[in-house]
């Protein structure tokens, strides 16, 4: 039996979050002898939940594991290593502790034994455990998506972003803002190109915000619930294909609401004038194009920074506003051309 340790978080590896309260004894130990050592096992927290009998060789080695019932099922003058598993499903104490969380979830394991290089047993890795330590991975990359990339956020996120020297924030926050304001440029550029059609109808221009500003919302959503699915495991190569179609459906079926709601405004807003219902058809396509393409981008894009060993979460907003502006004002003014082409 081992002394407990706390728990650390934002650890790198598996041994920085493994539990030290277990029960353990060498496979020549008899099943009464394993029973008692249960029943002497008082261990610190009272929270703490032991589901198995780990089992050594006279090294230290993991050589087996019983659950409690197999034990207590067991005739106690028999020795464990008659009854122990030794089809073993271990962690390893250098392994990342996400690789961890996903391996628990896919296994359903109440705990699993940790081992190091050798494969001496050096603690468990318990689910409740587990919990807090991803939902502060997570918690670290939603923090990202905002444009922070911190070298160093296990210490502590907050005084890092209040605390750090003036280079540093700069160094920090401004190559993915540049990337924003390229975007902006480029769109202004499209803008430029069709300075007939908003000079011919000026209304146009009233939904230029609308347009971009809700691209942007829904893009957000997208790329924070796939940075969060994909930090808690949820999104990974065998799943993404039906992510991404599934994102696509969903932001078809927004844009279809809002582009309603959109275009009945816009009708209504210029009902006077001859080319409402026009308007109204444009801002319509408008909103139901840009729903989709950002509420796709807003997966692909972090997921291909992943793929290419970006961090998704702090490289993805800036490059997702800027093909999410540029294509929905292509379509916007595009279209617009055409359905208004009597009056340019």
């Amino acid at each position: 039996m081992e002394a407990t340790s706390d728990l650390e978080f934002h650890a790198d590896r598996v041994g920085e979050v493994t539990d030290e309260e277990y029960v353990a004894v060498t496979q020549e130990t008899f099943v009464g002898h394993a029973i008692d050592d249960f029943r002497d096992f008082e261990p610190v927290s009272d929270e703490t939940t032991v589901y198995y009998l780990y089992v050594t060789d006279n090294a230290g080695r993991l050589v087996g594991v019983m659950s409690l019932r197999e034990l207590l099922n067991a005739p106690e003058d028999d020795v464990v290593e008659d009854h122990m598993v030794t089809d073993l499903v271990t962690i390893d104490a250098d392994a990342d502790p996400e690789f961890a969380a996903d391996e628990i979830a896919e296994r359903d394991f109440p705990a699993l034994p940790v081992i190091d290089d050798d494969g001496f047993l050096v603690g468990v890795l318990r689910t409740e455990d587990m919990i807090e330590v991803v939902e502060e991975e997570a918690t670290e990359d939603i923090l990202k998506s905002a444009g922070f990339s911190f070298a160093d956020v296990e210490s502590s996120r907050s005084s890092a972003i209040l605390e750090s020297s003036v280079p540093k924030i700069l160094r920090l926050r401004l190559p993915w803002l540049i990337v924003a304001l390229a975007g902006g440029l480029m769109a202004g550029g499209v803008i430029e190109q069709f300075e007939d059609t908003l000079e011919a109808v000026v209304a146009l221009a009233f939904f230029v915000p609308v347009i971009m500003d809700m691209g942007g919302n829904v893009g957000t959503q997208a790329s924070t619930i796939f940075v969060r699915g994909l930090a808690l495991g949820h999104i990974d190569d065998r799943n993404a294909m039906r992510h991404f179609a599934r994102e696509g459906l969903i932001g078809l079926l927004i844009g279809l609401i809002i582009g309603t709601i959109g275009a009945g405004a816009a009708y209504i807003w210029q009902i006077n004038e001859p080319y409402a219902l026009e308007l109204a058809t444009v801002v319509f396509v408008g909103l139901v194009s840009v729903c989709v393409v950002a509420s796709v981008v807003g997966y692909v894009i972090p997921w291909i920074m992943n793929k290419l060993g970006f961090d998704p979460a702090a490289a993805s907003d800036p490059l997702i506003t800027t093909v999410k502006d540029i294509t929905a004002l292509l379509i916007y003014f595009g279209l617009a051309a055409v359905l208004l082409a009597e009056l340019l």
